[in-house]
């Protein structure tokens, strides 16, 4: 038995074109009706059911009536559609990380680092110093009025960099407001979410008069720091008086009462009361002015006359420093004259390192020529020194 088949009839090349036609859309082929002719060498003893035409030759036939050539094709745009989908929420994605980062930036992380801090440590002091009145319950009310003075740490911040916009772009290019990261619109929005935020945290709370009064006053000097007709900032000497009154006194006077009333006892200038308070006050003094001498450039350009744009970094450096000493010095001594209120052999040597640690640093700057990145980094070392001086407060 002998079987013939034409080679010549089974070639791609000569089928495809009786098979498919070119569509104009997308260049896709379309298959037509098989138009095939019957193969008529088969034997007569071949079986008629494997020389049947409608299962000899079906090349290129796929599912919906494409082509195995348009498959990759139709592969790689839909992977293409899937690429999109996910390009498009990594984008969404990124875009809500960058706001997040940038409402981080905005509110100054190491400002609010201290304002975490010191509250915290003020609150264990008080603990500390009585004990017997601790309750778990305590502790709910204590966090809520932890983010109310957040959020007045976050408004001061942000009214002041919404303020400050055209000289952060000469001094801190790189701050939220500056770089195009947050508009002004996102910028008073956040600000105005956060005060209303801890106003209503205290009414929750049902604070005291005393303590409302406390925390508005606060907002007041926050917002006559940095916005006209009064704008203290442009003042060298009402930026020494008001900051230290914010930081300083409001601040912990507002946190020491508020937790001795929630605690049932009456607010008193105990010793240690009057040594955190003088001496926050005099750091922040130090903190306001020297937080300047990165500055400089920005401030003279718009007329702000800080001390260092006045004098020059190095005698502002010089004396400030100074002030930071006595500061640490008088600690020293307190501790030693009175020890049945505090611990002279933890206040003496912490105090007598964080001095050695201010001279060496203040030496460095001096070196570098009070660039700015140097000045920058100086300002935040008295940062971390005043977190380290309310980390031991509630065991001095």
């Amino acid at each position: 038995m002998e079987l013939s088949i034409s080679y010549s009839s089974l070639r791609p090349s000569a089928v495809l074109p009786q098979r498919c036609k070119s569509s104009s859309h997308n260049n896709r082929m379309i298959c037509i009706k098989p138009i095939t002719k019957n193969i008529n060498n088969c034997s007569s003893n071949f079986p008629s059911k494997l020389c049947s035409t409608n299962r000899l030759i079906q090349p290129l036939a796929g599912l919906y009536g494409e082509s195995k050539q348009d498959r990759p094709r139709n592969i790689i745009r839909a992977c293409g559609r899937d690429e999109h989908d996910d390009s498009a929420s990594s984008t969404g994605l990124t875009k809500v990380l960058r706001f997040g980062s940038a409402c981080y930036k905005f509110v100054r992380p190491y400002a609010m680092l201290h304002t975490l801090i010191s509250t915290i440590c003020l609150f264990a002091r008080v603990l500390v110093e009585n004990p017997q009145l601790f309750t778990w319950s305590l502790l709910l009310k204590a966090f809520l009025g932890l983010i109310a003075v957040l959020l007045l740490n976050a408004y001061y911040c942000g009214h002041n960099g919404i303020y400050d916009a055209d000289i952060d772009r000469v001094n801190k290019p790189d701050l939220p407001i500056s770089s195009g990261d947050l508009s002004l619109k996102q910028a008073w929005f956040l600000v105005i979410f956060a005060v209303l935020s801890g106003l209503l945290i205290l009414r929750l709370m049902n604070a005291d008069l005393i303590t409302t009064s406390l925390y508005c006053f606060w907002i007041l000097l926050a917002t006559s720091y940095s916005a006209p007709p009064f704008r203290f900032k442009q003042s060298s000497v009402a930026t020494s008086i008001v900051i230290p009154l914010m930081g300083g006194i409001v601040h912990l006077v507002g946190v020491l009462y508020a937790t001795r009333a929630s605690l049932g006892l009456s607010f008193q200038w105990s010793p240690s009361t009057i040594f955190i308070t003088t001496f926050a006050t005099l750091f922040f003094l130090v903190i306001c002015n020297i937080k300047d001498l990165a500055d400089v450039e920005g401030d003279i350009k718009y007329n702000i006359r800080t001390f260092p744009a006045i004098y020059g970094p190095r005698k502002v450096t010089i004396f400030f420093t100074g002030i930071l000493l006595l500061d640490y010095i008088g600690s020293m001594l307190v501790a030693i004259c009175m020890p049945q209120a505090f611990k002279p052999y933890i206040m003496a040597p912490a105090h007598a390192i964080f001095s050695l640690w201010i001279l060496i640093e203040a030496k460095k700057l001096d070196k570098t020529n009070y660039s700015k990145e140097a000045s920058t980094n100086f300002f935040q070392l008295l940062w971390k020194l005043f977190a380290l001086e309310f980390l031991l407060f509630p065991f001095m």
